[in-house]
């Protein structure tokens, strides 16, 4: 159980919209903060809640689902980051999420679904990021195939400001990822987006090592 003076405690809270039921952007997530060294921990026994530590930093991360908005919001979370991929069952239509979301610092988007914007309301004054396959993105791509994996250049085409209001500039970030599916991209994306909201330098980090261990 979240206790209520958690949510007061000086802490990035990352939230999760992820239809699919492999929950791959959330595994990535948790893959690549145990890959910079925070220790894990689950805070509930439905193991959508969990906390990562490293020395003075501490990140929230909460899949969020259709049965947990109304705690969320009972319980006051207030998002640093909301992550959407893909939604198509949960009830994301619905008045209680767009307060979730109008009320979190940054959203970022899958502008590749056409649902998306099922997620604001007039109200919202969130940062919003997107990233996909189209040209308009923040982050997108350009990719070839090879064999049975694809390897990509991931472009952040516009600067970014960090939490911490740190300003990052556009540039490239090579991939080599061992799949096709589509799916898997969109997870890269947006983990990627995550880590630069967070102030995460990834020029030395191998992100295609991450992923790649991940499916493993």
């Amino acid at each position: 159980m979240i206790r209520g003076d958690m949510v007061k405690e000086k802490i990035i809270i990352i939230g999760l919209l992820e239809e699919a039921n492999d929950k791959n952007t959330f595994k990535l997530l948790k893959k690549m903060f145990n890959f910079l060294g925070y220790s894990q921990n689950s805070v509930s026994k439905s193991s959508n809640f969990f906390i990562f530590n490293k020395e003075d930093s501490n990140i929230l991360l909460i899949d969020i689902e259709s049965n947990t908005l109304s705690c969320l919001l009972k319980w006051g979370f207030q998002f640093d980051i909301i992550i959407h991929t893909s939604f198509d069952n949960l009830e994301f239509n619905s008045n209680k999420l767009k307060e979730l979301v109008a009320s979190s610092k940054y959203l970022i988007i899958n502008s590749d679904d056409e649902k998306w914007t099922y997620l604001l309301n007039d109200n919202i004054t969130t940062i919003i990021i997107t990233y996909g396959f189209n040209n308009k993105a923040t982050i997108n791509l350009s990719s070839f195939d090879k064999d049975d994996a694809i390897e990509a250049n991931i472009c952040i085409q516009r600067e970014i400001q960090t939490i911490d209001k740190k300003i990052v500039e556009p540039f490239e970030l090579p991939v080599k990822i061992n799949s096709r599916e589509k799916i898997n991209i969109y997870s890269i994306l947006s983990v990627i987006a995550c880590g630069i909201v967070m102030g995460i330098d990834f020029t030395n980090i191998n992100i295609s090592l991450i992923y790649n261990r991940y499916q493993k």
